[in-house]
């Protein structure tokens, strides 16, 4: 048989080159870090809100795709229907948006709240006095809220929203608010 033939090829790979590059390696990892450590952490925001109606402020750290049950809490009586008291889950993805526009602009404003949750009896009431009002809105489920942004000119406001394309947007100039939804993309 002529040297090769019928052997398989098999690299000369000595004990002690074996041992150096597993060295190396083990040594690599601890160096340098795991590859999710090199991800970015999610960061707080502070919120600092003022409700129109009920004269109320709160304050809340919140972090972006991740509403702890502590600010779930808060959120849901802060938003609460100032009308009939009921209060309702609140969509976290709101202050998802609401952090995303102040993190687009610079903002460190206070967020006025002119309305949050309403109640279907409230919703209905308020109809009757207005054409703006949907017959299916998302205030009814937790996924609207209707605000402006003290350090924020609304416009901006309005148009900082529809940039970012996360739900719907709705400008009404002459009361000096913008609705932000968590339903589909639109603007009015």
């Amino acid at each position: 048989m002529k040297p090769g033939e019928g052997q398989s090829h098999i690299p000369n790979i000595s004990r002690r080159r074996f041992l150096i590059t597993s060295a190396k390696a083990a040594l690599g990892l601890l160096i340098c870090p795991p590859l999710n450590s090199w991800a970015m952490k999610p960061k707080k925001h502070l919120l600092s809100f003022f409700h129109t109606h009920t004269e109320e402020c709160l304050e809340i750290a919140h972090t972006p795709g991740l509403c702890s049950t502590s600010v779930q809490k808060k959120i849901k009586m802060f938003l609460r229907d100032f009308r009939t008291g009921e209060a309702h889950c609140i969509d976290p993805a709101l202050l998802d948006i609401i952090c995303r526009i102040q993190s687009a602009t610079g903002s460190q404003g206070t967020i006025e709240v002119i309305s949050g949750y309403r109640s279907p009896r409230t919703n209905t009431f308020l109809r009757r006095f207005s054409s703006g009002v949907a017959s299916k809105s998302l205030h009814m489920k937790g996924q609207a809220v209707d605000i402006r942004i003290t350090d924020l000119p609304t416009l901006q406001l309005r148009k900082t929203a529809a940039d970012l394309r996360t739900g719907g947007v709705g400008y009404y100039a002459e009361s000096d608010f913008v609705h932000l939804d968590t339903g589909p993309f639109r603007t009015w």
